[in-house]
């Protein structure tokens, strides 16, 4: 009886799984339309979408990207290991007295 029950439950669990990764795969292929439709639209038209491809996949893009981040990534490092020794805080300049005007007396 107990075994029966657990082969039970186990084959309900099944089921729901199984009924839960339907749903979230009609879900996921929604929105994955939706948001190539929404970046197609942001490119100006399927021309410029398929143009817009053949860039992102171009090897010298591809390149450049790379390089581009190298140099961050090292800026960052860099910046990240310059000990910072002591601080060189000025003290603010003091104005030279400016002569004040008394709106009061006519010119």
């Amino acid at each position: 009886m107990i075994h029966e029950k657990k082969e039970y439950q186990i084959q309900i669990l099944i089921i729901a799984l199984l009924a839960l990764n339907v749903l979230l795969g009609v879900y996921i292929g929604f929105f994955k339309h939706d948001a190539l439709r929404l970046e197609t639209l942001k490119a100006g038209g399927t021309a410029n979408m398929k143009m817009a491809e053949q860039l992102y996949n171009s090897p010298v893009y591809i390149q450049q990207q790379k390089t581009t981040l190298d140099q961050i990534l090292s800026s960052m490092n860099q910046a990240a290991t310059v000990p910072i020794t002591g601080t060189t805080a000025t003290q603010p300049t003091q104005l030279e007295a400016q002569p004040t005007v008394d709106p009061t007396v006519a010119q």
